[in-house]
């Protein structure tokens, strides 16, 4: 609530502190701090909260849409409210008033790991000596080069001579004289 305008408004019966409640958040940007019931008469408080010409429009529209419902029986804004009004409007019969969350406990600070131990570094095998190849001769030896066999091979026969046809004659065309 520090720096923030409160604003209220009491109005006879929860139907009428519903509407009054309903147009103060869509008049202006203010926020519902919740609302409270009284022991008797049926008398309902509304309480917001806002910058200051925020919440003064948003109690004159609260107000005129509530006295179409009900009686509206007070009205009021405090700009800047003092800090002490803190435990009169923020009270545990506020319907809709969220607890303050206690604040968290610090989380405590981890305790440092010990560094793991590097492991130690595998050696490497030796490597296997590698097979004695043999020596290189300066000359290679001559290696005797196969005989070839050649035989007389046969042509193949050939193939038939095609049949003789008979030639036909032809004529020429005679022309009318």
């Amino acid at each position: 609530m520090p720096n923030l305008s409160l604003g209220t408004i009491e109005v006879y019966g929860l139907p009428a502190a519903v509407e009054a409640a309903d147009v103060a958040l869509k008049t202006a940007d203010v926020t519902l701090i919740g609302y409270e019931t009284t022991d008797g008469m049926g008398m309902v408080a509304v309480k917001i909260e806002g910058q200051v010409s925020a919440v003064q429009s948003a109690i004159h529209a609260a107000c005129a849409a509530a006295s179409k419902v009900s009686k509206v029986f007070a009205t009021s804004v405090i700009p800047r409210p003092s800090t002490q009004l803190e435990p009169v409007v923020l009270t545990d019969v506020t319907v809709g008033l969220e607890a303050p969350k206690p604040e968290p406990a610090p989380e405590p600070e981890p305790a440092p790991e010990p560094e793991p131990e590097p492991e130690p570094e595998p050696e490497p095998e030796p490597e296997p000596e590698p097979e004695p190849q043999p020596e290189a001769v300066a000359e290679p030896a001559e290696v005797p080069a196969p005989e070839s066999v050649t035989e007389p091979v046969e042509a193949p026969p050939a193939p038939p001579k095609p049949r003789a046809t008979r030639t036909r004659k032809t004529t020429t065309p005679r022309t009318k004289k």
